[in-house]
């Protein structure tokens, strides 16, 4: 029966007027249609429907609560899986990433993204064939301390917008942050300082007997005679991204991207450099320890490194079934990334079959010396016409020098009358012997 059927006949029964018609509580419900146990049922439902209203409202009150919480304890705005897993590893409070969604909705939350950088795909090496090889070829998940990827880094501090630079060392497999170095310079010492640090944390879990890749970009300092001594001396094999191909360092990439939409506003607002870098160094602690990642079974770094290594999850159930009811997670874990590694690497056999045959067809020892020479032509022509054109400029500006020195003769044979007259600019005009300043229009 229709709801509001019942509703009219409820109001006629609470504003208490059936006796001034003679009317009992049944006959009323008998000229609506309606009968006493549909009615009684109803009034149930509703005050059912009252109370699961009240306490989903306290319940929903009690997530914002939490959610600010966790912006507050992360400093910035996280996605919804981040706050499904800091719902559950912080509250034991369980929650569905699509309920995370409109709770998100409904506070105006939106979650810092990254932006594109201006710098990226731009190569630092002089020439296509002095490219130094890429080993690792983007096969980033081959184990725990096996890739480790680096890069460097910008941020901006203070009200002048001064430039301070990161560098740091990540662990491709478990995506912990191995060491990190902050500093107002891009010297080779910044490298050279993250990696000291790196060593000296984690140069035990390091194990240089078996292959363990050193990977980043084309970068002087990474390309320096000193850094490869230094990987070399410790059995570091170095592997290096193809010319301006992002994709060849993406988790590095992605991690950097992620760190500016969360930090960059922040570290804007330090005063000097020492601050913007306690900042960071602060995030980056925080971002191995404390941040749960989705990617990772809802662990942080340091965690999911301590469980792919030991097997012992720091978790005694997820999201109230008992971990010892599901598959061991190293098995679902690896069997993934052996399914990703191999379909990675079937594409990429295709992509570098595909692009060996085609440089076979061009690139031959002979047509690249000829396109270096004709690069270098066009070099030679660009710098020829520049000269040129400085020449032609300065024989234009002796010119109106010698134009200067006729003006200044005739300034010094003029009359009072004349001089009174050119102390305003507009008389100038009318003297021919002064018509070099409408040459210099182009210096201002």
């Amino acid at each position: 029966m229709n709801a509001d059927v019942f509703q009219l006949a409820d109001n006629v029964i609470r504003r208490q007027k059936l006796r001034a018609y003679g009317l009992s509580v049944e006959g009323c419900l008998k000229i609506f249609g309606v009968s006493r146990s549909g009615y009684y049922s109803w009034k149930q439902r509703m005050r059912d429907k009252a109370k699961k209203d009240e306490e989903n409202r306290k319940e929903l009150s009690q997530i914002m609560e939490r959610f600010r919480a966790i912006i507050k304890k992360l400093g910035f705005i996280p996605g919804k899986r981040t706050f499904r897993d800091f719902m559950f590893r912080d509250y034991n409070f369980k929650i569905s990433v699509k309920r995370c969604a409109k709770v998100m909705k409904m506070m105006n939350l939106i979650a810092n993204r990254p932006k594109k950088d201006a710098y990226k795909g731009q190569a630092t090496h002089d020439h296509r064939c002095a490219s130094p090889e890429n080993k690792v070829q983007q096969n980033f998940y081959i184990g725990p301390r096996k890739v480790i990827l680096t890069d460097i880094t910008y941020l901006y501090y203070g009200k002048y917008r001064s430039t301070i630079y990161l560098c740091a060392f990540k662990d491709a497999f478990t995506k912990e942050i191995l060491g990190a170095a902050v500093s107002t310079s891009m010297a080779t010492e910044l490298v050279k300082k993250a990696y000291d640090r790196m060593m000296d944390k984690h140069g035990k879990e390091i194990n240089r007997n078996t292959d363990c890749y050193i990977h980043s970009d084309q970068g002087s300092q990474y390309l320096s005679t000193s850094f490869k001594e230094i990987l070399s001396d410790d059995k570091f094999i170095q592997s290096v991204s193809r010319r301006g191909n992002s994709q060849d360092n993406a988790p590095m990439e992605s991690f950097f991207g992620q760190m500016k939409c969360r930090i960059l506003d922040l570290v804007a607002l330090c005063p000097t450099s020492e601050v913007a870098a306690r900042l960071i160094e602060g995030y980056l602690d925080d971002y191995n320890n404390k941040i749960y990642q989705y990617s990772l079974a809802g662990l942080t770094p340091a965690e999911y490194y301590t469980y792919v290594t030991t097997g012992i999850y720091p978790c005694d159930s997820y999201y109230g079934v008992k971990a010892d009811e599901l598959l061991p997670i190293g098995e679902l874990v690896n069997a993934r990334l052996e399914a990703a590694r191999e379909k990675a690497a079937k594409v990429r056999e295709q992509t570098r079959a595909k692009r060996e045959a085609a440089e076979q067809l061009v690139s031959t020892p002979t047509l690249i010396i000829s396109r270096d020479k004709a690069r270098l032509s066009r070099e030679k022509n660009k710098w020829q016409k520049s000269r040129d054109a400085a020449d032609k400029q300065i024989s234009h500006i002796d010119g109106i020098i010698e134009k200067t020195r006729e003006a200044l003769k005739f300034i010094v044979t003029s009359s009072k009358e004349v001089l009174d007259e050119l102390k305003y600019p507009q008389n100038w005009q009318k003297y021919k012997e002064l018509d070099y300043i409408f040459e210099m229009r182009q210096l201002y």
